[in-house]
């Protein structure tokens, strides 16, 4: 009797819930729910440029799920004031089911800021593209987005194309870990093929897959580079290992590890110091200890095994493994958020909590001269990549390159930052030019707005941080003041402002540098409204921070001045020494002085042919503008030239290695070096005239300061 009244149970169950939920709920060791039919208790609506409906019919398990209407870069975004101790859990998971092709969406984990833990994440990478009109279920490993054993806010799902879509139905929304204490076991990144999840991100090689790696350097500092979306928390892993054997004597190699936001962690490891190099006639085995690297914590996304030597030859790897073990932890009871209010009020534009350093806000903020990111310390390991000011209305060199290759080699490189200059016809949307389609065909059709937006969504799903630069009024040369006849000020600020609301989505969007090289006619100080710049940067500054809060304003200095400066010859841009007598009137926390400063290569002063050249450089620079430095945050924009290569004036490379250790000396960490492009005339760049190649003493300069600055 009994049995039967158990059986007649589980029929009604069966019938009332569905089989699917049924068993999902019944095998679901620990879970959390934020969505099942209903939005769960203390969970509220905080969704932006999204339209959204919690009672839809059918859901992926139970009776409803939620409809959201996405417009561009909008995001389906539920956040809980009392917060969530993700510490029991391993994976977020959900459903989701467009109506319309094509449809690409990420996610992000919100901390006790309100703030991103992590770049979005590309839901393809953990269950491939939504299938039209049917459910797939995404698995989402909090290591993987910086949300593991923390406190969290919030859950968003943005929408990643920056178009509106059709309806897209989500259901299921919730923290689970199905593996508690479960040992960690060994990971396998490559064995007789590439492992699920992993990727080829390498630069300047030539890789083929098979029974082992075959990695052809194309030049020195040339990477094999293997990427995963799902970080790895390295705290689970004691060794690196894998088997290599060279194609011939004298090939050498460092071993980097990148972070959870694509950047190096700690130094490169050198083979050399761990066995020896590899050699031709046998496969030699390498364990390398994790603890070579800082943060045994951290997550990891990739290893990139780097080309030190200048053999081109070619590296055979395989057995690429991460072992170790730890032992699993075990649950504990999952906090009750505290109940709150609704509001739909973007995370973007919440207030930050007391614990961020003082004088700071939440997204990218200044204090005591430093520049923050989400509370954390960063330096702008910085290089300017130019073109879109140009008629061409793109970046140069796709006419040779693939636009992710080179973003990958920039990254290679050392840089982790990325000024941009634009004119105001690229940003409205102008036909671009000189881009091969056949080395980049998901630009084939886009207008100039539409291939700035895959750039920057590039760079900012790589950890590269971006500066939006206003640099020409005309697309073809430099004005003296932030308008024109033809471009006013009215103009000037609604390009700056719609860059600012366009790119809020984008956690490493630093913000705008407000307008490129004022000189000439431009004045600081002087109470002049047509001419003095001082007032304009503020005027713009203002708008553009009322549009998005979290992104700071760059301020350039002017030539010379009326009053208030030193006796020394000014570049453009460069002079700030009126600031003592008119500091701007911007909130302190939200702009960088930005500088430009250069060598002999871009314009003579006298002060380069001085007997004491370059020992009196210090004293010019620090009137100029570095008297700033400590109290306020300095970022020069652009500095650089030909370093000596080309035909430039031998003394630029003397300029170059006294600026570079005068920025050191000072402890100005941020900076842009002009440029990436070979083809700037009097400068040239970091790369040769194949848009391939670095010049080698430019790198070693850069990555130097960059090592070196603190």
């Amino acid at each position: 009797m009994k049995k039967r009244i158990f059986l007649i149970f589980l029929l009604l169950c069966l019938v009332a819930f569905g089989p699917q939920r049924f068993l999902v709920r019944a095998t679901s060791p620990l879970e959390s729910f934020l969505y099942d039919d209903s939005l769960a208790n203390s969970w509220t609506n905080w969704s932006w440029n999204t339209d959204v409906n919690f009672k839809v019919i059918p859901g992926y398990t139970g009776s409803t799920a939620i409809a959201a209407n996405f417009s561009g870069w909008g995001g389906l975004y539920l956040h809980s004031n009392g917060g969530l101790d993700t510490t029991p859990f391993s994976e977020f998971r959900f459903a989701l089911k467009p109506t319309a092709p094509n449809q690409k969406f990420r996610i992000i984990f919100y901390d006790t800021n309100n703030q991103p833990t992590a770049n979005g994440l590309e839901i393809s990478s953990f269950g491939g593209n939504p299938i039209t009109g049917s459910w797939t279920l995404y698995k989402i490993p909090l290591s993987a987005a910086n949300a593991a054993n923390r406190q969290i806010k919030g859950v968003a799902i943005q929408e990643a194309t920056g178009y509106s879509q059709p309806t897209t139905d989500i259901d299921a929304l919730e923290f689970i870990n199905p593996t508690a204490n479960q040992p960690t076991k060994d990971l396998t990144i490559f064995s007789n093929g590439l492992s699920s999840g992993w990727s080829n991100w390498s630069w300047n090689a030539n890789l083929n897959f098979g029974s082992a790696i075959s990695y052809q350097s194309l030049g020195q500092w040339s990477g094999l580079y293997l990427h995963t979306e799902n970080g790895i928390s390295l705290a689970n892993f004691t060794n690196l290992n894998f088997t290599a054997r060279t194609s011939g004597s004298g090939q050498k190699y460092a071993v980097i590890l990148y972070d959870n936001n694509n950047q190096p962690i700690g130094n490169s490891v050198f083979l050399a110091n761990f066995g020896g190099d590899p050699l031709p006639d046998s496969y030699k085995t390498y364990s390398l200890p994790l603890a070579g690297w800082p943060g045994g914590g951290q997550i990891l996304k990739g290893v990139a095994i780097q080309d030190i030597s200048s053999t081109q030859g070619t590296l055979f790897i395989n057995n690429l493994t991460l072992s170790g073990n730890s032992p699993a932890v075990s649950p504990t009871p999952v906090p009750s958020p505290t109940p709150t209010t609704s509001t739909t009020t973007p995370p973007a534009s919440q207030t930050p909590a007391a614990s961020l350093p003082t004088g700071q806000t939440g997204g990218f903020s200044v204090a005591n001269g430093k520049i923050y990111q989400n509370g954390s310390l960063i330096a702008l390991h910085g290089l300017n990549w130019f073109g879109f000011e140009t008629d061409t209305h793109v970046v140069h060199g796709l006419w040779v390159r693939n636009y992710q290759d080179i973003i990958s080699q920039i990254k290679s490189l050392g840089f982790n930052a990325v000024r941009l200059p634009y004119c105001p016809d690229s940003v409205q949307g102008a036909t671009p030019s000189s881009i091969d389609y056949s080395k980049n065909p998901d630009l084939t059709g886009l207008n100039s707005l539409g291939v700035l937006d895959k750039i920057i969504t590039e760079m900012n799903n790589r950890g590269i941080l971006v500066l939006l630069d206003s640099h020409r009024p005309d697309c073809n040369a430099q004005s003296e003041l932030w308008y024109t006849d033809s471009y006013p000020e009215s103009q000037w600020t609604a390009d700056l402002v719609s860059l600012a609301k366009r790119y809020a989505g984008m956690p490493n969007f630093i913000g705008l540098d407000l307008k490129n090289e004022p000189h000439g006619a431009a004045t600081w100080g002087t109470g002049n409204l047509a001419t003095d710049w001082n007032l304009a940067a503020e005027r713009a500054g203002k708008a553009v921070l009322a549009a998005n809060p979290n992104i700071l304003v760059f301020v350039e200095g002017i030539g010379d001045n009326p009053a208030c400066q030193d006796n020394n010859g000014h570049f453009w841009g460069g002079n700030l020494a009126p600031v003592k007598c008119t500091p701007l009137n911007l909130p302190a926390s939200k702009y960088v002085y930005s500088p430009h400063i250069y060598g002999p290569d871009v314009a003579w002063q006298s002060y380069f042919g001085a007997s004491d050249f370059p020992n009196n450089m210090p004293g010019i620079w620090d009137a100029q503008w570095g008297y700033l430095a400590g109290t306020n945050a300095l970022a020069p924009g652009e500095w650089g030239g030909k370093d000596g290569n080309s035909g430039g004036n031998p003394a630029d490379a003397t300029w170059q290695n006294a600026f570079a250790q005068y920025l050191t000396s000072r402890k100005i960490c941020n900076s842009f070096y002009w440029d990436l492009n070979p083809d700037s005339g009097d400068t040239g760049g970091v790369l040769q005239d194949n848009w391939t190649t670095p010049w080698n003493d430019k790198v070693s300069l850069l990555q130097n300061y960059f090592n070196s600055c603190r």
